[in-house]
């Protein structure tokens, strides 16, 4: 085996996703920011006690776990800042009122999303502290959206949920706690044959209910039909009304509708959000309500928040080479220097070629459309010629 082989599902980031990636990293903190989120920076690493506190099944199976060798403890590295982040806010700030944080970071699973999704995703997202309120969900819901449009990310189409209505279904039904984790496998998959399978485990009741679920799905015009179909439910009517005029107000291209998506059940306890894009399997961003996460903490705090997957992004965009200008090196030459100088501080990228650089290596990185040339005493950019060497 090549000693430079990495791991399944694990890749460098190269310089053109590397860039793209630094430059999203930079626009989304300056976006966030600017409307009050402080950013914080939770550690690689901490014990697994802390890190999977009310997370669920799902997070454990995707967390490294490493022997801390000073303690002897086991830590977990982490594969979702959202646990940190809720540590941070219940024990360490320990505010009183909303606390809006943000972070940008990588993690790392054990076990990848999907088949085809790298296990160290780059991830950036906020948490909103301390509210229960409509607006909170739609500040977060419109700011996530609002992210991905500095990322020229067009046709945002929204897809929204609640856990809610599950477990309205399924608190009726004393038999569903022993096979929960079997009906929301069944039912995030839409599989309504393994659905079935439950007649003789649960009530007829709620075996119809969840079938009726899997394929009700879609526009807004899917909310009356389940408001009409569950009716004998009433604890779904208000959630149907919140969730229509949270996509009535996200500002989303299009907003579906889709209560059997149920990832982070375990967790989440209001409103779930994504949105996904043409060509990836994954969803770029994914969020929700989670009110329970801090009492495990010894803190009662409501939470919303959202994460984005920015590898996923990058996939899709246009990555092509920027724009530089080839100049020669003398040191001896201050009208040069100065030059360079110049263009640097206008945010211009000016690559000084060296003996041993390779023009066609350059060009592989930069479009080195123009060069620094001395043109009647004075260094003049200058367009280049197709093969010109300095």
């Amino acid at each position: 085996m090549s000693v430079w082989l990495l791991p399944e599902n694990i890749a460098d980031m190269l310089p053109r996703e590397a860039r793209v990636i630094e430059a999203m990293r930079s626009s989304f903190l300056s976006l966030v920011t600017s409307h009050g989120f402080e950013i914080v920076r939770p550690p690689l690493v901490e014990y697994v006690d802390s890190l999977l506190t009310g997370t669920g099944g799902d997070l454990d199976l995707r967390t490294f776990k490493i022997v801390d060798q000073v303690s002897g403890r086991t830590m977990g590295i982490r594969a979702d800042m959202t646990p940190q982040v809720a540590r941070i806010d219940a024990h360490i700030l320990n505010r009183e009122g909303v606390s809006r944080l943000c972070y940008v970071g990588s993690v790392l699973h054990a076990r990848p999303l999907h088949p085809m999704a790298s296990r160290q995703p780059y991830v950036a997202g906020v948490e909103l502290f301390g509210s229960t309120s409509a607006y909170s969900d739609k500040e977060v819901i419109s700011l996530g959206l609002e992210a991905l449009r500095t990322f020229n990310i067009q046709n945002i189409m929204l897809d929204l949920g609640h856990t809610g209505v599950v477990k309205a279904i399924l608190d009726k039904d004393p038999a569903s706690g022993s096979v929960q984790d079997q009906i929301l496998f069944a039912l995030s998959h839409k599989d309504r044959t393994s659905i079935e399978e439950f007649r003789g485990v649960l009530q007829d009741r709620t075996v119809d209910a969840l079938l009726k679920l899997a394929v009700m799905f879609g526009d807004e015009s899917v909310l009356d039909k389940i408001a009409e179909e569950f009716s004998d439910y009433p604890e779904i009517l208000p959630i149907l009304d919140h969730v229509r005029w949270l996509g009535r107000m996200s500002g989303a291209d299009g907003v579906s509708y889709d209560f059997a998506d149920v990832h982070g059940y375990q967790y989440l306890t209001g409103v779930t959000y994504s949105v996904n894009i043409p060509g990836r399997y994954q969803a770029v961003l994914r969020g929700g309500r989670y009110d329970d996460i801090g009492a495990r903490f010894g803190r009662r705090r409501p939470a919303v928040g959202f994460t984005l997957y920015l590898r996923e992004i990058v996939a899709v965009m246009d990555t092509r080479r920027p724009y530089a200008v080839l100049a020669p090196i003398n040191d001896e030459d201050p009208l040069l220097n100065a030059k360079i100088k110049e263009l640097r501080s206008k945010g211009l990228i000016v690559v000084q070629s060296l003996p041993e650089d390779s023009i066609e290596s350059l060009e592989e990185a930069y479009r080195l459309d123009e060069e620094l040339l001395f043109v009647d005493g004075t260094w003049t950019v200058t367009e280049r010629s197709v093969g010109r060497r300095i």
